[in-house]
């Protein structure tokens, strides 16, 4: 069997790919964990601040409870990320990803009953 291909390579697909080393790096599709903590801090923190004047009972609820997940947060990265976000272990990895899917409920709007 014959081929057309010139002998140096030209016209090779697999030679025509540039170096793994010189592609771009892939495009992430979501933040990491420290910039999604970040945001959810910022978010929790902004609701807190709305509910600030308000001294309706549910809303004095709904800012203790804010508080102590905000002050979870704080212990939890005081005390468990000593090294930097980039060197976490999976047993602190997976307390954080607990802490933003809990989190998530106090932004949600309370749906009054009728």
């Amino acid at each position: 069997m014959t081929t057309n291909t010139p002998p140096d390579g030209a016209g090779d697909p697999i030679a025509d790919r540039p170096a793994l080393a010189d592609a771009a790096p892939p495009v992430a599709t979501e933040p990491d964990l420290e910039s999604r903590l970040r945001q959810r801090r910022a978010a929790l923190i902004d609701k807190l601040g709305a509910l600030r004047g308000d001294v309706r009972p549910e809303s004095v609820e709904s800012r203790q409870k804010l508080k102590a997940k905000l002050s979870e947060l704080a212990h939890i990265v005081k005390w468990g990320v000593v090294g930097g976000y980039a060197s976490l272990a999976a047993p602190l990895t997976n307390k954080l990803e607990e802490w933003l899917t809990e989190s998530a409920r106090h932004l949600q709007p309370r749906t009054e009953p009728e």
